[in-house]
């Protein structure tokens, strides 16, 4: 038994707790929890701190409801009073964790020993899925490279609304994945809807979507160096049993076995970095057409003032240290002019980001992030009815979240398409470390699926249509309101 669960089952003891109440406060299965006082299991480091915390408040809790807290410091010889007792607790916990990951590692590195298990009880297999991987995946200190040739259909209509993550990884993980056309498309409505929450949900991961006409019958999971989970599935394609392999050695050669099924000429979503999707002039290309269908997940970038673009040059050049930026930034203001004059334009845009907009002025042009000033707001508003007077052909679609309810967490990527090319924009992405910026989308299959949804979009009762004249109509009845809160927003600021 390891020093970790030597002095968890003492404290479950001790505080006269039950295996499923701890349970129940971490988070876990009963199994769990057991595994961790009997077998020598660890939780994964990425989330031992928060564990170790929960534990610590609940141990805490149950010693001072009892009036133990004498017999405590007596057995565990330490000083302790009511107000120190977690943090007591908690470096207990810490302490003993490190001591056993350090065992744990060294016996591993000495012996060449790596477990190969046999999941086959159901509640094993959603523990070790829903729990086990995703931390383990997590606590890897550096970047990893997973395959799945699991369909993600299967994933993204199961319990996606519950999936995003708050936990943002230290370092890149790439993951490619496998995405069955033919059911995908039988029903594209659905599908391409729960595929963006699914982005949405793991927008720190940077996903490829293959059509997996060369895998689908693999059924294996491989994180490259370190884990290959095989699936045997029923005829629902519902896991039934996983063996789970760890040995380096094995892993790899399941990888390199598999990785050919991950053809490049069958990539349909590509996860991009900013340095990719401008070397070859996709930007430039994409603003060469018409027929634009934008949605904005955040803020709203275009049709700004001529007054905020020296601004925003010199914040790219100057803040982001970046001179190609700052030239893109200046040519995009000469070409979006002339597309602003005639072009067809859809502007679909949340209810929720259009009054967070009015409040910090955050925008994200290109790769730079800027926060217009609030006299900049209302010279893009006055801006925006300046040109919908002039160019009737463009639209303006405000979407309102509280018609979406339990969805609204995954709004958060912005959509460019013109009908023939398309690629999806992480705002959040801008703002951490890890995950992609964009997502260039390859198949003009979905490129003509998505084109369908967004106009049928209009039709839906949360999605409200305003051309120009509506606009206007809009503007004279609630302008004032909308400087206000802007004058408010300066107004805190300053305080």
């Amino acid at each position: 038994m390891s020093a970790y669960g030597t002095l968890l089952k003492t404290l479950i003891n001790f505080s006269g707790s039950k295996l499923s109440t701890v349970a129940e406060e971490v988070g876990y299965d009963v199994s769990y929890i057991s595994k961790w006082c009997n077998k020598a299991k660890l939780p994964a480091s990425k989330m031992a701190p928060n564990i170790n915390r929960t534990l610590a408040n609940h141990f805490s809790h149950e010693i001072l409801k009892h009036e133990d807290l004498s017999a405590f410091a007596k057995l565990f010889a330490v000083d302790v009073t009511p107000e120190t007792l977690n943090s007591v607790i908690y470096n207990l916990l810490k302490e003993n964790y490190k001591e056993s990951s350090r065992e744990a590692a060294n016996d591993q590195h000495a012996h060449g020993i790596y477990e190969t298990r046999v999941l086959s009880l159901a509640n094993d297999i959603y523990e070790f899925f829903d729990h086990e991987l995703p931390e383990t995946i997590l606590s890897y200190n550096e970047p990893l490279e997973v395959l799945c040739t699991l369909d993600v259909c299967r994933f993204i209509t199961n319990n996606v609304l519950d999936a995003a993550s708050h936990i943002i990884p230290e370092h890149e993980i790439n993951v490619k994945i496998g995405l069955n056309t033919e059911t995908f498309f039988a029903d594209s409505p659905l599908y391409l809807k729960q595929l963006y929450y699914f982005i949405n949900a793991h927008s720190h991961l940077a996903f490829d979507f293959y059509d997996d006409c060369l895998m689908n019958s693999l059924n294996t999971i491989i994180v490259k160096d370190h884990m290959a989970i095989l699936c045997a599935l029923d005829q629902y394609s519902r896991i039934q049993t996983a063996t789970v392999i760890t040995d380096p050695e094995k892993v790899n050669q399941i990888y390199i076995r598999t990785l050919p099924s991950f053809r490049v000429t069958n990539l349909l979503l590509h996860a991009t970095e900013s340095d990719e999707f401008y070397q070859h002039g996709y930007r430039t290309d994409f603003y060469a057409r018409d027929n634009y269908q934008i949605f904005l997940a955040l803020g709203f970038e275009y049709l700004l003032p001529v007054e905020c673009w020296d601004s925003i040059i010199r914040t790219a050049r100057e803040r982001n240290k970046d001179e190609f930026m700052a030239q893109l930034v200046g040519q995009l203001q000469i070409t979006w002019e002339e597309i602003f004059e005639k072009n067809t334009l859809d502007f679909y845009v949340l209810k929720s980001s259009l009054l967070k907009y009015m409040e910090d002025g955050e925008i994200i042009f290109t790769d730079v992030v800027y926060h217009m000033t609030p006299e900049e707001r209302k010279l893009h508003i006055q801006k925006v009815l300046d040109i919908t007077k002039k160019n009737p052909n463009i639209h303006f679609y405000v979407i309102d979240e509280e018609y979406l309810p339990n969805v609204e967490h995954l709004l958060r990527t912005s959509v460019f398409n013109n009908r023939k090319k398309l690629f999806l924009k992480i705002p959040e992405r801008y703002h951490t470390k890890v995950g992609p910026h964009f997502y260039s989308v390859l198949s003009d299959r979905f490129i003509k699926e998505v084109s369908e949804f967004l106009d049928d979009l209009k039709t839906k009762p949360y999605c409200f249509g305003y051309d120009a004249d509506g606009v206007q109509k809009f503007a004279d009845k609630y302008g004032s309101l909308v400087n206000r809160m802007i004058d408010l927003s300066a107004f805190k600021i300053n305080k």
